[in-house]
């Protein structure tokens, strides 16, 4: 079954309509979107026992049954699908399912792929959810220890330093260079701490207001494609989820636009706008591609090899394989890498914190 672009392919169809039509952060207005865990037990199940020949509205109620933290999402799917509405429409409308699942399981049901699928929906979000929890871990020891370090020179500034300013006012003995600034330091924060919190507070507000703006999101987006780790990010999601539906038979121009919904970025979903309508002009997939400045030149020179031998999704799979080993391996690479960086400065830190209490300590002995 061909197919077509989505004004096209909904043309007369309310259900299918009302899903195209919303607003991604209609979606989550309401409700909490499902954890990823959820959501690849939910899909893996569903795929099982429709390849076992069960309906969706018999497969609904056993994963009902047995699904504790989401039997209430899979309830109300069940009940929309009793009153005559499709699958695709009944997930997105409960408003707890991700944008690219509804997408997807309607490009299943388009297709008559729906259990194939389910399938593939648990194994990227299985892959999806192995990526976040690397990226968790790669960064829980820099936080910690610069939360440590934080509270350490904290404690040292605000407690304990002030103490020598009293011993040393008993006596004639000038205080050392390091304690007299670590001193002022502590000083200033203790006298206009609450101030500093508030302007801490009022400028994240400022910042959260700014970003909310549609210009300030703009902005923000684009500052972000600058940093090699998101960039890259980007192209790994691009390209996984544009590998997941080449690979069930869709067409490259629906998979852009499908593309459109599940990347959070004002540029990037402006860009694969404009590669879309490239594509529905004729121009190749690989020169519209090859025309977005972050897209990584790798892509599209094996999106153009795809396309000249006629195996584009076998290609992009492939891509997609070594752009997520390449990703895994630069977060690895970054972890190693901030790991002695904040060794060091934490050591620096504590030397200077040590010398300006050891310091004085000399100073009152030499005099004695």
């Amino acid at each position: 079954m061909p197919i077509l672009p989505r004004e096209t392919r909904h043309a007369g169809d309310s259900t299918s309509t009302s899903f195209w039509q919303r607003d991604v952060t209609d979606l989550f207005s309401s409700k909490k979107s499902l954890p990823t865990k959820d959501l690849v037990v939910f899909c893996r199940k569903l795929s099982f026992l429709l390849n076992a020949g069960l309906t969706v509205k018999s497969a609904l109620v056993i994963l009902a049954g047995q699904a504790e933290g989401i039997s209430s999402a899979i309830s109300d799917v069940h009940k929309q699908v009793m009153q005559g509405h499709s699958f695709s429409h009944a997930v997105s409308t409960a408003g707890v399912f991700p944008p690219f699942m509804c997408g997807y399981i309607a490009i299943g049901e388009a297709t008559g792929q729906l259990p194939k699928v389910c399938n593939q929906l648990a194994g990227y979000y299985e892959r999806h959810a192995q990526t976040k929890q690397e990226i968790k871990a790669a960064m829980m020891y820099p936080a910690l220890v610069t939360t440590m370090m934080f509270s350490v020179v904290v404690f040292a500034t605000v407690f304990v330093l002030p103490g020598y300013t009293q011993i040393f006012a008993a006596s004639d003995v000038p205080l050392p260079f390091i304690t007299t600034a670590l001193l002022g330091v502590s000083s200033f924060l203790t006298r206009h701490g609450i101030f500093i919190f508030a302007g801490l507070l009022a400028a994240v507000g400022m910042l959260i207001l700014f970003l909310r703006n549609n210009k300030g999101r703009g902005i923000w987006d684009n500052m972000k494609l600058k940093m090699p780790l998101h960039k890259q990010g980007i192209n790994l999601h691009f390209v996984q989820a544009l590998s997941l539906m080449l690979s069930a038979g869709i067409n490259i121009s629906p998979a852009i636009s499908l593309c459109e919904d599940i990347i959070q970025n004002t540029r990037v979903k402006k860009d694969l706008s404009q590669l879309s309508v490239n594509l529905n002009t004729g121009e190749p997939f690989w020169v519209s591609l090859a025309q977005i400045p972050y897209i990584d030149p790798l892509l599209t020179d094996l999106a153009r090899v795809g396309e000249e031998t006629g195996h584009l999704a076998q290609t992009i799979e492939k891509c997609h394989h070594y752009f997520d080993t390449n990703y895994r391996q630069t977060i690895r690479r970054l972890n190693k890498l901030i790991e002695p960086i904040i060794t060091i400065i934490m050591g620096i830190l504590l030397a200077i914190i040590m010398l300006a209490i050891v310091l004085p300590t000399f100073e009152l002995a030499t005099a004695m």
